[in-house]
């Protein structure tokens, strides 16, 4: 078995940016751990634990979408999900004039998993809030940070490999986009 999702990665200029925020976020009063600078991405599907002989014909579905052309994803403003009241992940909002929605649904519907068509990019995940009037506040302060656009020309399949000190992703197929 292997635990596996389709992604967009980010590019290392925007890495940059969103790397020297996460910072920031670190010095909000919660418990919370940062998405690794090698490991920022924009979830298209999470499919789970997929048995080995299941990737080949995961692949060939990927294929189908070959001819689905680049976009420009935008990373503007913050995100809390699931809720304000109830924070478990910070994240950037996308902006795609809906390319990226409708890439979201045509490979969910091609392969399954886990996947929300409103997508976003996770910052941090959140284990507890001690201040959550503070956090709700810088949340509202920059809810329309920019931190850039780019364009989106590959999917990726990646394997996530859970290790004590954090997921390894390696990207299992790539499919240049037209």
């Amino acid at each position: 078995m292997k635990r596996l999702f389709v992604c967009i990665w980010i590019p290392e200029d925007l890495k940059k940016k969103i790397q020297n925020f996460q910072k920031t976020l670190e010095n909000l009063p919660l418990k919370a751990k940062s998405v690794e600078y090698e490991n920022l991405h924009l979830t298209i599907t999470f499919l789970g634990d997929i048995e080995e002989k299941q990737i080949e014909d995961i692949k060939s579905k990927l294929d189908l979408i070959k001819g689905f052309k680049r976009f420009e994803v935008a990373l503007k403003g913050l995100k809390i999900i699931p809720s304000e009241n109830y924070i478990r992940v910070i994240g950037i909002k996308t902006e795609s004039k809906g390319e990226l929605e409708k890439m979201i649904k045509t490979v969910g519907e091609l392969i399954g998993g886990s996947f929300h068509e409103h997508a976003k990019m996770t910052l941090l995940r959140v284990k507890d809030v001690k201040d959550k009037i503070y956090v709700k506040k810088f949340i509202e302060k920059n809810k329309d940070i920019e931190f850039g656009k780019f364009i989106a020309n590959k999917l990726s399949l990646v394997e996530s490999i859970l290790t004590p000190s954090g997921p390894l992703y390696k990207t299992l197929y790539e499919i240049d986009l037209a």
